[in-house]
């Protein structure tokens, strides 16, 4: 009889029993071509820049939620220490000056001491602003009245007749004022411009006049008709 140990395998076979091959190598991996390494190098770089700008742009955004701009236009966010200093500094500025009201003065006046026969007395109103701020008065004729009394009689009242009374604001500097005049026409007049028959006496009687412009009054005036 023949052997049979060796039978049907050549001499270099790599077959082991089992059937099972051999695993001493390690099997090679496919070489990657230069092409397709610059392609993942390029997507590598493209997916790096999208990150930093998303970092970027949710920086720039939370920035925004805490700092934002002043009502100056400039950003605060990054230079929060320098907008400090400049609101420390108007901390400490003076504010605006303020109208004084107790610096308005009115007072009265008349051309004349003494009028004659045929003579009307010019009156005068004279607003000042005496204060150190400017002040906004409403100096139209809605404010203004005139006023002459003999003793406790009221003579005139130049709001009795008036007509279409109109409202006139001005700003006063300091120290600057306004005036208005009216001429009387020795005439009494009456509340409601109700008619009145009698005169004001002359012959060197006395008259005082008083005028007022919204919460102001002056001081009286004397002057005398002959």
């Amino acid at each position: 009889m023949g052997t049979t140990g060796n039978s049907g395998r050549g001499k270099g076979s790599s077959a082991v029993p089992g059937g099972k091959p051999r695993t001493g190598a390690p099997a090679r991996k496919p070489k990657v071509s230069a092409k397709v390494m610059r392609r993942r190098r390029l997507a590598a770089a493209l997916v790096a820049l999208l990150v930093i700008g998303a970092l970027v742009a949710g920086g720039s955004y939370l920035a925004s939620l805490l700092g934002g701009k002043n009502d100056a236009g400039t950003e605060s966010g990054a230079n929060g220490g320098t907008e400090v200093v400049k609101d420390a500094a108007k901390a400490g500025t003076a504010p605006s000056a303020v109208c004084d009201e107790a610096g308005i003065k009115v007072t009265a006046a008349v051309d004349k001491p003494s009028y004659g026969p045929d003579e009307k007395p010019v009156l005068t109103l004279h607003v000042t602003n005496a204060g150190k701020a400017p002040c906004d008065i409403n100096v139209g004729t809605s404010q203004m009245k005139y006023e002459i009394t003999s003793g406790a009689d009221i003579i005139y009242n130049s709001k009795n007749c008036q007509l279409d009374p109109s409202d006139l604001v001005k700003n006063l500097a300091p120290g600057a004022s306004e005036s208005a005049n009216m001429v009387w026409k020795v005439k009494r007049n009456a509340p409601d411009c109700a008619e009145v028959v009698s005169t004001p006496g002359r012959g060197g009687a006395t008259y005082a006049l008083v005028v007022t412009l919204g919460k102001w009054s002056s001081d009286k005036v004397t002057f005398t008709l002959q």
